[in-house]
């Protein structure tokens, strides 16, 4: 055998004995293709779990082994992995995690990850309204609407969801670099809607309020200044 044989030969073991990772493919629109190569060329173990319906199944099919329905949807999959991808994290799933609303098996996924200490990666180029993805759609970032879904994103990750870009979630995967946990101690991300039912809590050491929390806070002590 030559050198390079043997080198690929050493690369494919070491693959295979390294814990999969998992990846939850939705069918959210934008950067597809590009997020399939650059994953397909990971040196990762992918399993590929295929969620809805897409005209692209295909194509991810051929990056990893390919998990029919049976074996995540109605059951947690019984592997030991090493992450859960999701490259294609909409809004709608965002909020269903954050809120509890687990009927889709995406959802369900996300939050049994979450509760076994599995790090999350996600891509928040279809979710963040700042994203070019999003900015290209006409999506108005200063919105009251943008605030609030900044807000929602903003307790996923208090959640444990890591948001990242893809050069940052291959990085991750690369060092092992994984998400801890939200603890009792983490910090909490205060909305609108928490400073008007408790105002008392924007002094809570461990707190942090979202853009919006924060604006209306500047409102409020501008309109209690003397004129």
């Amino acid at each position: 055998m030559t050198e390079q044989q043997i080198d690929r030969l050493v690369a494919q073991v070491l693959q295979r004995i390294q814990p999969p990772v998992l990846v939850l493919v939705t069918s959210a629109c934008g950067y597809r293709e590009e997020i399939r190569q650059r994953l397909a060329g990971c040196g990762e173990r992918l399993h590929l779990a295929l969620d809805g319906e897409m005209d692209d199944a295909q194509r991810w099919q051929e990056i990893g082994q390919f998990l029919p329905a049976a074996a995540w949807q109605q059951a947690r999959p019984g592997v030991a992995y090493k992450a859960l991808l999701v490259p294609f994290l909409d809004y709608p799933l965002a909020a269903d995690v954050v809120s509890g609303r687990l009927a889709s098996p995406a959802a369900r996924r996300l939050h049994e990850a979450l509760l076994t200490g599995i790090p999350v990666l996600a891509l928040g180029y279809h979710c963040n309204p700042h994203s070019e993805l999003n900015q290209l759609r006409g999506s108005a970032a200063d919105s009251a609407y943008a605030a609030h879904i900044e807000a929602t994103l903003s307790r996923l990750t208090a959640c444990g969801v890591n948001l990242c870009t893809m050069n940052e979630l291959l990085a991750k995967l690369a060092t092992g670099e994984s998400t801890p946990a939200a603890s009792a101690t983490a910090r909490r991300y205060l909305t609108v809607t928490d400073i008007v039912n408790n105002p008392a809590l924007a002094g809570t050491p461990n707190a942090v309020m979202t853009d919006a929390a924060a604006d209306f806070i500047k409102a409020q002590r501008k309109n209690t200044l003397p004129r």
